[in-house]
């Protein structure tokens, strides 16, 4: 199923503190996405690489980000194809991002720097964009800049929160002064332990408050094989032995969330801002819309990942 739109879709992840799921998100979602149909630009903006390196890729050996915000390249020559996720192409990033700084003119507008990479990628559905956890890196405000949405990752405990809040509050700056269309696409539990039902029912009660309606259904249990994928350079959905996992099962499930979400972008936003808490712990913008889990979401569908 492809969006039918003009431009892609673009997508920030993150959360101002790191180890919080992010690119293990941004990395799995984008699997998600290209299983269901979708062409997913995946853009590393972190100078720590993480995505890169989840997938496999040696950064020191590719041109990548730095060359594509500094306008030394165009996108197409700097996308990976080969060894991604079906339907996925990567823009790796090298630690030496961090020097986006020296290489851009003194005024340039960082907020504005991804937009010319947007217009490069018509052809893709979505552009999923790993954002560094600092808010001062350029590549960050170029993320809060350049994308139609944020989905925000936690844990599920406090100081992760703290993260949350922080980001919560750029946000707003941006859609005050540079980027008035972004909106937080919903916040991800992520590295869940189910049987603390009491810890995840007082952190769900304190993100209601401050983003109602905006949970994910889907959350990210915790799984020793989520670290095994990154040792072994590739996504959990394409993973030989990992494929057919509940967690990769959960990221399908994130990935009709985020479509329903956003093809349905003002129902979303009105049932945000209608919020009540009402329904329960389950219920969620899915059942509001009237959706389900589609029936494609089994365990051999997760067997044509590759």
């Amino acid at each position: 199923m492809h969006i039918v739109q003009n431009q892609p879709v673009v997508i920030a992840i993150g959360n101002q503190k790191g180890g919080v799921g992010k690119t293990t998100t941004a990395v799995n979602l984008s699997a998600a996405l290209g299983i269901r149909g979708h062409r997913v630009l995946l853009i590393d903006l972190d100078p720590a690489a993480g995505t890169t390196r989840h997938l496999g890729i040696d950064g020191v050996e590719f041109e990548g980000t730095l060359e594509l915000l500094c306008g030394e390249s165009q996108l197409e020559p700097l996308a990976i194809t080969d060894g991604m996720p079906a339907g996925v192409s990567l823009i790796p990033a090298r630690h030496d991002l961090t020097t986006l700084s020296t290489k851009t003119p003194r005024f340039v507008d960082h907020a504005a720097l991804l937009r010319p990479v947007i217009q490069q990628a018509q052809r893709y559905d979505f552009v999923i964009l790993d954002t560094s956890p600092h808010p001062a890196d350029i590549t960050t405000l170029a993320a809060y800049g350049g994308a139609d949405w944020f989905l925000l990752t936690a844990l599920p405990h406090y100081l992760s929160l703290a993260g949350l809040t922080e980001a919560c509050r750029d946000i707003n700056e941006v859609r005050r002064h540079r980027n008035p269309n972004l909106e937080v696409l919903g916040v991800l539990l992520c590295s869940v332990d189910e049987r603390a039902t009491r810890a995840l029912a007082e952190i769900r009660s304190l993100v209601d408050s401050a983003l109602p309606g905006q949970f994910f259904s889907t959350r990210i249990s915790q799984a020793t094989a989520v670290q095994r994928c990154v040792a072994d350079g590739c996504s959990l959905l394409c993973h030989t032995q990992h494929r057919r996992h509940p967690v990769a099962r959960q990221f399908l499930r994130l990935a009709v969330e985020v479509e329903r979400r956003v093809q349905h972008r003002d129902i979303f936003l009105d049932y945000c801002r209608s919020w009540s808490g009402g329904g329960g712990e389950t219920a969620g913008f899915l059942e509001y819309l009237g959706s389900s889990i589609p029936p494609d979401l089994t365990l051999a569908r997760l067997a044509e990942a590759r």
